[in-house]
């Protein structure tokens, strides 16, 4: 298979799953379950992310790069991670009352939920990893017993999706923390658009600018930050010596 006809497959694949997972949410399974509803402008603009977030996995490679000891990494780390995120609940909630002084400023602690989506890649730096890590986690999440239900998912598909752009616009050939940094940033956009049709269409453009910045700054630090932290200490444990983060080297922070 060309390279081209490759990151076609992959755009229409994840475009269109993209889409299904959102007609479950806000069709099959309805706006009194997950307080969702259908709109076919909130499903193009899904669709196209999903799009975008499928290319770039195309271009980058197949998952037949991947090895086995890669693929239960993964599903273990994203696991993992599900269940930490489904916690992160509670200090979304505890941190909330600060909204009363700036509106949208508890979007400082967004950056968490995209953590999946930036270990998995930089520990095995394989195409897919940010996309296949994050979906997993929020699958987990939702399955744990989420507030958010069935919509993690699409949420969980856009920000691994935007994470991957980053990562596959470098080739899947840089790793280091400023790479990091602005996937996790990426995944604060992706992750704004989906909450924006989701729950904060009723916001003025002042809140949402204060969301966006408070995200971009959290998905750096929280995410990319976080995420290079974990894994060089893991690095330095010795658990990952199979692994091309431990193999190629990693910087210091």
């Amino acid at each position: 298979m060309s390279k081209s006809v490759r990151t076609l497959v992959y755009a229409v694949a994840v475009g269109a799953f993209t889409l299904l997972v959102y007609y479950i949410a806000a069709v099959i399974r309805g706006p009194k379950v997950e307080y969702v509803s259908w709109s076919p402008t909130v499903a193009a603009v899904l669709t196209i992310m999903g799009l975008a977030a499928g290319a770039a996995w195309g271009v980058g490679g197949e998952l037949r790069t991947w090895k086995t000891r890669d693929a239960v990494l993964v599903a273990n780390l994203a696991l993992a991670f599900g269940l930490l995120f489904l916690g992160w609940a509670m200090v979304w909630d505890l941190v909330k009352p600060l909204n009363a002084i700036l509106p949208g400023i508890q979007d400082l602690s967004y950056g968490f939920w995209f953590l999946a989506g930036l270990v998995a890649p930089y520990i095995i730096r394989k195409p897919g990893a940010a996309v296949v890590a994050e979906t997993i986690a929020a699958l987990a999440e939702w399955l744990a017993g989420s507030q958010w239900g069935f919509t993690l998912l699409i949420s969980g598909l856009i920000q691994g999706g935007m994470a991957e752009i980053v990562f596959a616009a470098y080739g899947y050939q840089r790793y280091e923390l400023d790479t990091l940094m602005l996937a996790g940033a990426a995944s604060g956009v992706g992750s704004l658009v989906v909450d924006y049709f989701f729950w904060y269409s009723d916001k003025t453009p002042l809140v949402l600018t204060i969301m966006l910045i408070a995200r971009l700054i959290s998905g750096a630090v929280l995410g990319g930050w976080l995420a290079k932290v974990i894994s060089d200490g893991l690095v330095r444990s010795g658990a990952l010596g199979n692994f091309p983060v431990a193999r190629e080297g990693h910087e210091r922070i």
